[in-house]
């Protein structure tokens, strides 16, 4: 492999790294979050039409507000920290939820409560895919293919 190449992989894995520690704080953020939260079958109390960030700007979009009760039994009325572009929350509706009453509300499902760093991990994974193949395959070892002789002289 060149040194530009060896330069490519490096500077990948390099990336790799931090997007995996980028992933490993998500994930203890993840489950700090879980550890402290209780799960809910709430109600949707309220629906409001706001905008939300999205890539790199905003849309307009659906978010729903739960009703839960704290350890005292008080009424809380929380956002959930999802959305939708099209208006598929109806007042009444039960969701089943997550809730940290000082932090939020997710909804009670594997995307919304991994999906941040599985995808932060599987980013990082593509970026030492080209560090293992550097390291694993032998720099002699190239693959070599003989011409194949199609004429017949007979």
């Amino acid at each position: 492999m060149t040194s530009r190449g060896a330069r490519a992989v490096a500077v990948l894995a390099f990336i790799g790294i931090i997007v995996f520690i980028v992933g490993v704080y998500v994930l203890l953020r993840e489950i700090v979050f879980l550890a402290n939260a209780t799960a809910y079958t709430a109600p949707v109390v309220s629906v409001s039409h706001e905008y939300v960030p999205k890539g790199r700007g905003s849309v307009l979009a659906y978010v729903p507000t739960v009703e839960v009760r704290d350890s005292q039994g008080r009424s809380l009325h929380l956002k959930v920290d999802m959305f939708d572009e099209s208006p598929v929350y109806s007042i009444g509706q039960q969701m089943r939820i997550f809730c940290n009453p000082t932090r939020g509300c997710i909804e009670n499902a594997f995307g919304a409560k991994w999906g941040d760093s599985l995808l932060d991990f599987l980013i990082s994974l593509v970026c030492f895919v080209p560090l293992l193949y550097f390291k694993l395959v032998p720099r002699g070892a190239e693959p070599t293919t003989t011409p194949l002789n199609l004429r017949h002289d007979a």
